[in-house]
């Protein structure tokens, strides 16, 4: 079903994430700084999702729900 997936020129390096075509992937080399932000942005989006998933829990409890509430009715005030 998703087989054109896999057919493209370029890949991301999985070190780097840099865009590479297929038949220069064996003679890639990672730019270090790039690795690094690299490393650090899957860090990043990490600590966001489970955030964002604790805020979800948040919300969900009465006290969330209340505080949905109020924020809207202050700012409608």
């Amino acid at each position: 079903m998703f087989s054109f997936f896999t057919d493209h020129e370029h890949m991301p390096c999985e070190e780097c994430g840099a865009s590479v075509a297929r038949a220069e992937r064996d003679a890639h080399v990672c730019n270090e700084e790039r690795r690094v932000d690299f490393e650090l942005f899957q860090t990043v989006r990490a600590e966001i999702a489970g955030f964002e998933a604790e805020l979800g829990d948040y919300l969900a409890t009465p006290e969330g729900r209340f505080q949905v509430w109020y924020a809207q009715h202050r700012r409608a005030a």
